[in-house]
């Protein structure tokens, strides 16, 4: 029988048959194709502080502060830089005009010197203002002296006075001095010794040599204080040995008469000489009045004839008086002696 061998053949078939045709995978994607990256820069060093590199970078970047001070650097050559008015004129200005009162200060005086800068008083006044406004202590002086003198500004002895008195109030010794003085004179002020006094012993306490002088006066006189001549001595003392021609010349005036002081000529001789030296007139003739009597040193007519002409030369209505007198009792080898002298000395002294 034969069906059982097709039935067979049937299931062999049927279990043979081919799976139906599957669709291909679907193909995957291509990675996109990505820049390669930007390498990170080394950051650059930051300048160390306090270098002409750091104000360079810190004057680049706007700092004002920096630049006022780059601005000084170089006005003064110094900080690393050569000196060169044009740029420190540069910066100050780049800084004043952004509102640092030290640059506006700086930019003011630079005009009023012409340093850097052709000379311009109005425009020094301007930027004075405008830091003198911000309570810069040396704008308010430098102002007040253009107001005293009406240079940029108007002539205004009140407005100079105001001025004077907000920068002494800083502790402006010179300001205080002047302030001092404008009370003594009654300057666009109420005229006050006790004020003045005052603001001299303030000056003087910072060592300023006119305000010792001057304070030392007020003590000689009773002016504003009381009358203490063994003060007086001390202030003129202070004074004179920092120089001052008219502290000299009143403290030998003191040793001279004993005044407040032991009397001593010859010490008075000493400070007669180093205040006519300096061409103080009244110095000159008192010394010469030393020499012709021989008080604290040797007598000598030749020499005393000498310093009454530097005097009269500057007009010392003594000097012009005696002069002619001491001349005539001298011999012509003595008159050949004071000459040779007058030139010898003439080049020592002040304006020679």
């Amino acid at each position: 029988m034969r069906m059982p061998i097709i039935l067979l053949c049937c299931a062999l078939l049927a279990g043979c048959k081919r799976p139906a045709a599957q669709p291909p995978p679907a193909a995957k994607p291509e990675a996109p194709i990505l820049p390669a990256p930007t390498p990170t820069p080394t950051p650059k060093p930051m300048p160390v502080a306090d270098t002409p590199e750091w104000y360079e970078e810190a004057a680049a970047r706007g700092d004002a502060a920096a630049q006022a001070k780059l601005g000084a650097m170089y006005l003064e050559g110094s900080g690393g830089f050569s000196k060169n008015e044009a740029k420190a004129i540069e910066w100050f200005r780049k800084a004043a005009e952004q509102g640092n009162a030290d640059a506006q200060c700086s930019l003011g005086m630079n005009y009023a010197l012409g340093n850097g800068v052709a000379r311009d008083e109005v425009k020094a006044a301007e930027w004075l203002q405008k830091s003198a406004e911000q309570g810069n202590v040396t704008a308010q002086f430098n102002l007040a002296l253009m107001a005293v003198s009406g240079a940029g500004i108007a002539k205004d002895d009140a407005r100079a006075a105001d001025l004077f008195a907000k920068s002494a109030a800083q502790g402006h010794a010179v300001a205080q001095f002047n302030i001092g003085l404008i009370y003594a004179t009654g300057k666009g002020v109420a005229k006050d010794d006790a004020k003045a006094a005052e603001w001299y012993a303030k000056s003087a306490a910072q060592g300023y040599a006119p305000a010792e002088a001057n304070l030392g006066g007020m003590y000689a006189e009773g002016l504003g204080v009381a009358k203490d001549e063994a003060k007086a001595v001390e202030w003129f003392q202070m004074a004179a040995v920092q120089g001052h021609p008219v502290a000299q010349f009143n403290l030998a005036i003191h040793y001279a008469g004993g005044i407040g002081v032991a009397k001593d000529e010859a010490v008075a001789a000493e400070w007669l000489q180093k205040s006519a030296f300096q061409g103080y007139p009244a110095a000159q003739f008192n010394l010469g009045v030393m020499y012709a009597n021989g008080i604290g040193g040797p007598k000598d007519n030749v020499r005393a004839v000498v310093w009454y002409t530097f005097a009269a030369r500057q007009n010392d209505p003594e000097a012009l008086a005696e002069l002619p007198v001491a001349t005539a009792l001298m011999t012509a080898a003595q008159k050949a002696d004071a000459e040779k002298i007058l030139a010898e000395l003439s080049g020592k002294m002040p304006g020679k």
